[in-house]
């Protein structure tokens, strides 16, 4: 494998044999699942890094222009038009959240990292949404999530920024010893503190789940909600077909 990312690990810790199909074996969906969450996702972040890079000059009336302008392109993925509206209600509530941000301290948007947590493991590979530095605090990482809320002390959660942490410590010589989970469509956040004991913890847990790809430890794991709507290889998966038609 020529590189591991949070989530692909995410996801083999979620179900082994999801992450076969889509990583090892390579496999085309075999079932439809819905993508208007990950494309209203992807939306907000582009402009989320769109006001960052543009130091703030593209503020409310410029971000919400470029939403306008793709949003449509989404609506047909949505299950029905009041679906739509209620995301697109929420997308301008968010953009008006962050185009309200200072960014001054923002180092780098979107930044890329491939970095080395271990001998004889693949390089780990990733976006960090936001880095910011400040003479008074130092490093400080954040990543944008659009889905619900959850707390900033959920240990499988927080090593998103954890692995950020190291990335920043590897590319900029210093790591982030702190870090938020920005909710902008809630207009939340969910702070971590991040010790070098948690850093250590990220490594070994890199280590382990690509110990688990040596060994070919691809386990399904059963979830009827998660499964029977966002798992694209669902009709392949015995461990669901028996566990729902059982059901």
């Amino acid at each position: 494998m020529e590189y591991l990312s949070f989530s692909r690990l995410s996801l083999l810790e979620t179900c082994g044999l999801r992450f076969y199909f889509e990583y090892v074996e390579k496999r085309s969906p075999s079932d439809p699942v819905p993508l208007y969450h990950a494309e209203f996702g992807t939306l907000l972040h582009s402009l989320y890094e769109q006001h960052a890079n543009s130091a703030g000059q593209d503020a409310y009336d410029v971000l919400k222009k470029r939403y306008d302008e793709i949003f449509p392109t989404l609506v047909s993925h949505f299950p029905d038009r009041a679906t739509a509206v209620d995301f697109y209600k929420k997308g301008i509530a968010a953009i008006g959240r962050f185009s309200r941000y200072l960014v001054k301290d923002v180092v780098a948007s979107e930044k890329e990292f491939l970095i080395e947590t271990d001998v004889g493991v693949p390089p780990l590979k990733g976006y960090i949404d936001r880095l910011i530095h400040s003479d008074e605090h130092g490093y400080l990482v954040a990543d944008l999530k659009t889905g619900r809320a959850f707390s900033g002390n959920d240990r499988k959660k927080r090593r998103q920024l954890v692995v950020y942490s190291i990335a920043c410590e590897s590319q900029y010589g210093s790591p982030a010893d702190s870090g938020y989970f920005d909710f902008v469509v809630q207009g939340s956040r969910a702070w971590v503190d991040i010790s070098e004991e948690d850093r250590a913890e990220a490594r070994a847990w890199v280590k382990e789940k690509w110990h688990e790809i040596e060994m070919e430890r691809f386990n399904a794991k059963y979830s009827r909600s998660f499964c029977s709507v966002y798992c694209p290889f669902r009709s392949e998966c015995d461990t669901f077909l028996q566990r729902h038609h059982a059901g």
